[in-house]
């Protein structure tokens, strides 16, 4: 069973609420749409491999069923006790600590969440 597209959106008008995938932009994750939690993902038929650059940038935005929004908030809640909070809004905005990744205390433990989260 395929997603469901809901709406279509400019990049500057979406309102993420956690980033899955990042590289540059924000490819992949959940957002806010008229107060309910939806998945989103980047038209990629707007990139210019010639520039490396998007030209004009939309992102889709899927409607999620009830079992989907729970595994995006399970994904979510594991990456902020394994990893950090830095993709997660509005976290994200608060300052420093939130916009870059550093270890929290203690080192050994977080270190240890941050290896099993990514496997090594």
């Amino acid at each position: 069973m395929g997603k469901d597209l809901i709406k279509i959106l400019p990049y500057e008008q979406v309102k993420f609420k956690w980033i899955s995938d990042h590289y540059n932009i924000h490819l992949n994750g959940t957002c806010i749409y008229n107060n309910e939690l939806c998945e989103f993902d980047i038209d990629n038929s707007t990139y210019d491999d010639e520039t490396d650059e998007y030209d004009g940038l939309f992102v889709n935005i899927y409607k999620l069923n009830f079992i989907d929004k729970l595994k995006w908030r399970f994904k979510q809640w594991k990456f902020e006790k394994c990893v950090g909070y830095h993709w997660s809004y509005p976290h994200r905005d608060k300052g420093f600590y939130y916009r870059s990744f550093y270890y929290r205390k203690p080192t050994w433990l977080y270190v240890w969440l941050f290896n099993k989260y990514y496997k090594k």
